[in-house]
């Protein structure tokens, strides 16, 4: 759908107690009815609300990308910004719909007063010469035809018609790119570029987990690593680049003898562990939603595909996002290994999801966190497949130079441990490389997931852990559901807190530490609370403690976050008591069934006061209150 604010028929529109916060749910199953029922309310929306970023901005064309339904039973409808049928490069919005079809808010990328020309000079295809004349390399390397589409570009503060030049050289040799340039459709100049090969440099051996069992296909004679219920074919250069080859064996037990062998069997388990992951953790159907896209067609079946053995000693790893499959290097056995693991495939497989989704543009603030997601969700299939451990926090541990034993590629836990990645945000972090300036959010995820300060003192934001399952779901509703090509770390920010408010409420841990996890790491200000930690101990069951003490201390701020540490054979629960009058009244608790817990309120003044109480056993413990 494009539409032109100012001319949308008011009998799209659903009747007004639909759009006013009424109980009767208009979203819940996805069906095409209620996108469409969506997308007309968004319209309606961008066309009226008070703050509406189309009325605000005076933008009238508007294109729709993607309307959907997700697991909150929201609705999300995201557009693209036009000028007289020209798309603007980073001109984005998105609808947020409640299950009742109430305005919750907008996600704004739109670009206010956006000027050009939108009649071109030239063709795509001069403005594809112009382009390749302009890349250091010309035509001799490149290994796909150029594309071109036209955009009205915003760049350095002046506005362009510009011709988007995709160029793919992909040779499986060093200097592979697959780069990106804007053409400027009037003079013929280069305006800006980026790189949008999209990789992951990782190293290791081939057997990294043992013997394995994958789905194959058999025509009766041979078998072959295709997965025909997933969809998920896997398929060998043989250490060339001329084409791709089966691997296939005579009996169900495939012969490892070979490195092209191991390696390729690996690719295809880590394939159906990285596609399993996803549909049970937040039940997506493949790469792109819909159970591709697919690559290889072969045995009657349409394969998302993965490839191996690239060329010779080939140390990198990478999405094509122009063809639509996953590629993985053998490595040289110095510097890496099979770059065949768990978080690598899970790496690149996240590189195609954030296409598909936010497609966050592989350049500055917005390159950074294409690269940190597919960092969490590479780690997220590790930890789902072996069990959460320090591993989990590591990036290609696995793999990265054999010769160098507890090493790994980047670390999430520590993103400054590898001398390059960054740890905390700066205003000049758009210019560093896309892979190390992942290390900003990739440590929030951390702390949010387990916890704790930030690892070198650069703030004394305390995050109160919420665990690594509750923090992926939020990181992957804010991707789905809240994130445009163009977000920047604070748009990050606040893209999460609507998801984490979506799925848990704004007055939950997982609210407020998702705020606190980006403050930690210098995007955005943590609440105004002081921290101040309790210890005691229990000597025997039954008993509670208070602190500060039993008759409580003011508090003046509206949120309070409280996270207990005791002994885990034991069962201390915690509780947060305001005092009314003279009876105190539990607002807040945290009961799991250890000794670690964490709770999270936002409330009015008064007395308050912590209880800590053994449920079962004896032992010491911490409390830390921010109040």
């Amino acid at each position: 759908m494009t539409v032109r604010l100012g001319l949308l028929s008011l009998a799209l529109l659903l009747p007004a107690c639909a759009t006013e916060g009424g109980d009767v749910p208009l979203f819940g199953t996805g069906s095409e009815e209620e996108l469409d029922r969506a997308e007309s309310l968004a319209y309606g929306e961008l066309e009226s609300a008070t703050e509406s970023p189309a009325v605000g901005k005076g933008i009238t064309e508007l294109r729709t990308l993607k309307v959907q339904v997700d697991v909150t039973d929201m609705a999300h409808t995201k557009v693209q910004q036009l000028v007289s049928g020209v798309p603007v490069w980073g001109g984005e919005a998105i609808v947020h719909l409640a299950s009742d079809g109430a305005l919750v808010g907008f996600t704004d990328t739109l670009l206010a007063q956006v000027d050009v020309d939108p009649t071109p000079a030239f063709a795509a295809d001069e403005a594809i010469d112009f382009a390749v004349a302009a890349w250091p390399d010309g035509w001799s390397k490149l290994t796909a035809d150029p594309t071109a589409d036209l955009w009205a570009l915003r760049h350095d503060g002046a506005d362009h018609l510009a011709w988007r030049v995709s160029l793919h050289q992909v040779n499986y040799e060093a200097g592979d790119a697959m780069p990106v340039l804007f053409v400027d459709a009037h003079d013929g100049s280069v305006i800006w570029s980026y790189n949008n090969f999209q990789t992951a440099a990782c190293s290791g051996d081939t057997n990294f987990y043992g013997t394995v069992a994958v789905d194959c296909y058999t025509d009766g004679t041979s078998y072959y690593l295709e997965d025909t219920t997933d969809r998920l074919g896997t398929y060998s250069w043989n250490n060339t680049t001329s084409g791709l080859y089966y691997v296939s064996s005579a009996t169900a037990a495939f012969a490892s003898a070979t490195e092209v062998d191991r390696n390729a069997l690996e690719a295809h388990y880590v394939s159906q562990k990285v596609f399993d992951y996803y549909t049970t953790a937040h039940a997506r159907n493949g790469i792109d939603g819909a159970g591709g896209p697919a690559y290889v067609t072969s045995h009657a079946t349409n394969f998302i595909t993965s490839t191996t053995s690239y060329s010779s000693n080939y140390v990198n790893a990478f999405w094509d996002g122009t063809n639509g499959y996953m590629t993985y290097g053998d490595g040289d056995g110095t510097n890496s290994g099979s770059l065949t693991t768990l978080d690598i495939g899970g790496h690149e497989f996240t590189h195609g999801v954030t296409q598909y989704e936010a497609n966050l543009t592989y350049s500055g603030e917005p390159g950074h966190l294409n690269e940190s997601m597919s960092d969490v969700f590479g780690s997220m299939v590790e930890r789902a497949v072996l069990g959460e451990s320090i591993d989990t926090w590591s990036l290609g541990e696995e793999t990265w130079t054999p010769g160098f034993a507890g090493d790994a590629l980047r670390y999430m836990d520590d993103p400054a441990a590898d001398g390059v990645s960054r740890d905390y945000y700066s205003s000049t972090i758009g210019s560093v490389d896309v892979h190390y300036g992942s290390g900003v959010p990739n440590l929030a995820f951390y702390l949010l997931s387990e916890g704790g300060t930030h690892p070198r003192g650069k703030s004394t934001t305390v995050v109160t852990a919420i665990g690594a399952d509750d923090a992926a779901d939020i990181w992957y509703l804010a991707l789905s559901s809240y994130m445009t090509s163009s977000t920047s770390f604070s748009g990050a920010r606040t893209a999460t807190l609507s998801a984490a408010a979506a799925l848990y409420g704004t007055s939950s841990v997982q609210y407020t530490s998702v705020g606190d996890a980006w403050s930690a790491v210098g995007v955005g200000v943590a609440p105004s609370c002081t921290s101040t930690t309790y210890s005691s101990s229990f000597s025997r069951s039954g008993r509670t403690n208070y602190h500060p003490s039993s008759s409580g201390t003011s508090v003046t701020v509206a949120g309070q976050t409280a996270s207990l540490t005791g002994p885990s054979s034991a069962n201390f629960n915690l509780y947060l008591q305001q005092k009314s009058g003279r009876t105190w009244s539990t607002v807040a608790s945290s009961t799991a069934s250890a000794s670690a817990e964490s709770l999270s309120y936002t409330g009015t003044s008064g007395t308050y006061r912590t209880a800590v109480t053994s449920v079962t056993g004896t032992g010491s413990y911490t409390m830390t209150w921010c109040k």
